[in-house]
């Protein structure tokens, strides 16, 4: 890339990952161009439309015609939130790229200091939840979560952080040639490695409207987060397997030495049907795990596009 061609792109990309946030879209981003223009520099802002059901893409298209800065992609079928962050990344031009929820809870009013870290020298400036809004089961679902999730993969994750962060563009450039069909954002961030940083803050409430991750959604993208970056639950599975083997080895010597010795006898019918039905259930259950490895590796096989763009506003 030419020098002349580098000194017409953004200092700043701002992207917004969106599903039906029609009643608070127009008042985030009014509140990130409020932080953004006294800075100076010049930015875009990237709306990432998971084929909203609402008239989120009306809106889009309104703020595009009243400021072109503010950009727009929307896909031609609902991919998720992961991979709406990743199309935004993969189109985003700055030198430096931040990634916030578009529901208010990641205050865009901390985006110059996140952005005056990160270039001080930091390659990602990740903000970490230091209070939540919602409620006991979620706090708790997310604690539990990041502490397995670090326990698991073999690099550094930090605690209590999502995907609302500033990085720069190496980061930015190594998260977009990725061809993962499931990316998981904040572990591309964090197997990427390099001088990272914490900024805590306090997560706040949404503006409006319900939040758009179920229990059932955040465990399954714990699962592939956990799946993606790890081989631990393979090698579980596999130690156990040792063990348990080991064990039912042992306790089959020790009935037939008391059957031939003090001659018990062993009627059991209970027990053994106990035994079948739990190793039954365990053996559904490591085949469960694998199967997910399995299925990993049948998407990445088939090739097919992460995401499908049904309509550009302002991108190439």
């Amino acid at each position: 890339m030419d020098d002349d061609h580098k000194d017409n792109l953004p200092q700043y990309s701002i992207i917004y990952p969106i599903f039906n946030e029609e009643t608070c879209l127009k008042e985030v981003i009014q509140r990130t161009l409020d932080s953004l223009n006294p800075l100076g520099q010049s930015y875009e802002i990237i709306c990432v439309d998971d084929c909203s059901t609402d008239s989120t893409w009306t809106i889009i298209q309104e703020l595009n015609r009243s400021n072109p800065e503010i950009k727009g992609l929307r896909f031609l079928r609902n991919f998720g939130h992961q991979v709406g962050v990743f199309a935004g990344i993969k189109h985003a031009k700055g030198h430096y790229v931040a990634v916030l929820d578009a529901d208010g809870q990641d205050p865009p009013e901390l985006l110059p200091e996140l952005f005056k870290k990160c270039e001080s020298g930091y390659d990602v400036v990740y903000a970490v939840r230091r209070k939540r809004k919602e409620h006991i089961f979620k706090r708790l679902a997310y604690a539990t979560f990041y502490r397995f999730y670090r326990l698991i993969v073999p690099f550094k994750v930090p605690l209590d952080s999502g995907d609302f962060s500033v990085f720069s563009r190496s980061v930015a450039n190594f998260i977009a040639e990725r061809s993962e069909k499931r990316p998981f954002i904040r572990g591309l961030r964090s197997w990427h490695g390099g001088r990272q940083t914490a900024f805590e803050y306090e997560r706040q409430r949404r503006l409006s409207g319900k939040p758009k991750y179920s229990l059932f959604k955040l465990f399954m993208l714990a699962l592939n987060a956990s799946i993606s970056f790890s081989k631990i639950p393979l090698r579980v599975i596999s130690i156990s397997g040792v063990v348990i083997s080991v064990l039912a080895f042992l306790g089959g010597i020790a009935i037939l030495v008391m059957k031939f010795t003090i001659g018990i006898d062993l009627l059991g019918w209970t027990s053994t049907a106990f035994l079948i039905m739990f190793f039954g259930g365990l053996n559904l259950f490591v085949l469960g795990i694998i199967g997910e490895y399995i299925g990993d590796i049948f998407d990445e096989v088939k090739n097919r596009p992460i995401f499908l763009v049904d309509e550009k506003l302002g991108l190439l």
